[in-house]
């Protein structure tokens, strides 16, 4: 399994319950992220009712963010801010940007979802 496929299972379990209900209190939308050296396409959708990540992308999407699997693990384990990566060019995003100012209490939320031992 890769580790974007690790990152975004724990995303996945990240939003199932309440957690997606918690999350969607701060973040409602659909994002399509777009892990570029290693051609993976994930979709977030946390508009409802049925909160998912899911491999693959929707014609729908409020946000693409797409970066590097490595810049993605590093947003993940907290090394990399998001709006830190925004700006020096490591990651770049279409679409709704006040979305991608919320990504932070998505990314926190996947990084508990994580076994450190996998990152």
């Amino acid at each position: 399994m890769s580790s974007a496929a690790l990152v975004f299972a724990a995303m996945g379990e990240a939003v199932q319950g309440d957690g997606g209900k918690a999350l969607s209190r701060k973040f409602k939308g659909i994002v399509v992220f777009k892990i570029t050296d290693t051609n993976e396409v994930y979709t977030l959708d946390l508009k409802g009712p049925n909160f998912s990540v899911s491999k693959g992308e929707v014609d729908n999407a409020d946000l693409i963010v797409m970066v590097e699997s490595e810049n993605m693990q590093a947003l993940i384990t907290g090394k990399l801010k998001p709006q830190q990566a925004f700006m020096k060019g490591k990651i770049k995003v279409k679409g709704k940007m006040n979305l991608a100012m919320k990504l932070t209490a998505v990314l926190s939320a996947t990084r508990k979802k994580l076994p450190q031992s996998k990152m």
